[in-house]
């Protein structure tokens, strides 16, 4: 693992290195590293990948936990480039949600190797998906909001928020627990609008990824980004937000190290 003063990482080593740059892993809003380390993390290291999972600043279990409230949106970003600033080539960035989010910006002023983005806050902001979750679903909207703004997160919200209606509930009862309270700075600032630096990722190859039963960033969203980019977005029918840990994950990872790999991407070590 790279020796980066203040940000943590899950390192998973692969046996048989593929030569492929390293994967640096960004979660979302009120997670952990935890949840790429459930499936993705070993998977990806098996197939010979090395990856890694940064938890950002004021997760739970860490020293700067009690000052989460404190953090703001920059904070999450400069411990994101702080990550990629100790590899010693440019990884490849995988963002989820509010990670994702946080992975485009930083493709704006970074060198990556690559960028893949799962059901990402569009690089506009979280108001619009916010608001066509209102007009579609006030209920979850108002706990979504009251989540956001600090109140506890109920097993039934978690369910209908994270994931498709194939998972078991006893999955959202395996997963409540593990989940924290965000940093309602760090939140409202996803509401912020901003435009995007669209020749920052110039050249840059990006997969753009989302889910068809997420509430949170609806499929449209997600093309949005995608249109942005100029990619086409795929949309994984029948799938929740919380992607990698939803039915159907491996799919997703297939896909993705399929399309890292049809990318030619060599390691400097292996170069």
């Amino acid at each position: 693992m790279p020796g980066i003063e203040g940000v943590n990482m899950i390192h998973r080593r692969p046996k048989k290195p593929n030569g492929t740059p390293p994967i640096l892993f960004i979660h979302g809003a009120f997670a952990c590293a935890w949840c790429w380390d459930e499936f993705f993390l070993p998977w990806f290291a098996d197939e010979g990948f090395d990856v890694y999972a940064i938890d950002l600043p004021g997760r739970r279990g860490r020293p700067d936990y009690a000052e989460l409230q404190n953090f703001t949106l920059s904070d999450y970003q400069d411990a994101v480039y702080a990550a990629i600033d100790q590899f010693d080539e440019p990884p490849i960035v995988v963002g989820h949600s509010m990670g994702g989010f946080l992975a485009w910006r930083a493709c704006e002023v970074k060198n990556l190797a690559a960028l893949v983005l799962m059901a990402p806050v569009p690089p506009t902001g979280l108001a619009a998906p916010a608001m066509q979750l209102m007009m579609t679903n006030p209920s979850l909207a108002m706990d979504v909001a009251a989540i956001h703004a600090g109140g506890a997160a109920q097993e039934d919200t978690l369910h209908a928020t994270l994931f498709s209606d194939a998972v078991p509930r006893e999955v959202a009862e395996r997963y409540i627990t593990r989940f924290q309270s965000e940093s309602s700075l760090a939140v409202s600032g996803l509401y912020t609008p901003r435009m995007p630096n669209v020749m920052g990722f110039w050249g840059t190859p990006i997969m753009v990824l989302g889910a068809g039963s997420d509430p949170l960033i609806p499929p449209a969203h997600v093309h949005w980004t995608g249109s942005i980019c100029g990619k086409n977005a795929h949309i994984y029918q029948g799938m929740g937000h919380g992607m990698m840990l939803e039915i159907g994950w491996q799919r997703v990872a297939e896909d993705i190290a399929i399309w890292i790999k049809d990318q030619g991407l060599v390691s400097v070590s292996k170069a």
